[in-house]
């Protein structure tokens, strides 16, 4: 009897920092053993691969890169490789899968024909940045990235702050447009709104602060262009 399929979330590192910071140890020995990994990009997964274990040959494995813009057209080799009997990985560029990454629809075509769903635990930026903020986490949005004209940002700006009030809201932003997104905050909220900026989650420079836009006004900080997570509460 052929061996079922385990579709595997498979976390990555979201800084350059040391993988066994943010990767437990049981994990890496579970990705050590997936035989396929479904992916945004090879080059930089078999780089990470390689942080986790250089003396396996990841050149082996059989990596196959997800079409982000045709998704539609992999369909059929994407369930063939469900069905294989072998191991897979779905594996974000960054953080747990499917959070503000494609794949999803992986793993639905997994539930649809009964494959085992199996998440491994790592780092994911949006959590850690919440636990860190002091806001609302019993009800919490995140938005993905508001738009980037202005006008329209500024718009996103007052419409999440009105649901703030019940609803923490997180949202991400370009990194090239990171201090855009912060003064614009920091101009169209109210003083007493609470603004997160979590910058550089689990690296070297990580900042997390969450303080009232009162106090924002009076501290301003230059981001850079490094990855950064928003939030507005209450």
């Amino acid at each position: 009897m052929t061996k079922a399929s385990v579709l595997y979330l498979v976390p990555t590192n979201i800084t350059e920092i040391d993988v066994n910071w943010t990767i437990p140890s049981n994990v890496i020995n579970q990705i050590n053993n997936i035989q396929v990994f479904i992916v945004e990009n090879a080059k930089t997964t078999r780089h990470f691969l390689k942080l986790l274990n250089p003396h396996i040959n990841w050149v082996e494995k059989l990596i196959f890169e997800l079409d982000k813009h045709q998704p539609e057209n992999q369909k059929k080799e994407i369930l063939e490789l469900l069905k294989s009997g072998k191991d897979i990985g779905l594996m974000s560029e960054a953080g747990l899968p499917c959070i503000a990454d494609p794949g999803h629809e992986v793993v639905r075509m997994a539930h649809d024909n009964d494959i085992v769903v199996k998440p491994l635990n790592g780092p994911s930026s949006i959590i850690l940045a919440l636990i860190s903020s002091g806001l609302n986490g019993q009800n919490f949005k995140f938005n993905g990235y508001l738009p980037s004209k202005p006008e329209e940002r500024r718009k996103s700006i007052q419409i999440l702050e009105t649901d703030s009030a019940k609803t923490t809201q997180l949202f991400i932003e370009a990194p090239y447009r990171n201090d855009n997104m912060l003064k614009d905050l920091i101009d169209v909220l109210k003083p007493e709104t609470r603004l997160l900026m979590a910058k550089d989650i689990t690296g070297e420079n990580e900042l997390i602060i969450c303080r009232k836009v009162s106090w924002w006004k009076n501290n301003r900080i230059e981001l850079g262009k490094v990855p950064c997570l928003f939030g507005i509460g209450r």
